[in-house]
């Protein structure tokens, strides 16, 4: 089992904010920057973690939204 490593910025957010997913509400992913790019991440390994991107932080909180449904899905 691979784990996941980020040592960069972490963000702190407010997970009660109008427009965010249910699924980043209900699991609070962890945040993280990267120069211009933030990382929406949940879980410590390749296998099972739920990872999503983005130039802000809305945008990264849709991609870990629409990996989870993918994941959820299977």
């Amino acid at each position: 089992m691979e784990r996941l490593s980020l040592e960069k910025e972490t963000v702190h957010v407010d997970y009660t904010g109008e427009g965010i997913p249910e699924s980043v509400k209900n699991f609070r992913p962890s945040v993280f920057r990267d120069g211009d790019n933030y990382y929406c991440i949940l879980g410590s390994d390749k296998e099972t973690a739920v990872c999503g991107s983005g130039a802000t932080v809305e945008e990264a909180f849709l991609e870990w939204d629409h990996a989870y449904q993918d994941k959820t899905k299977r």
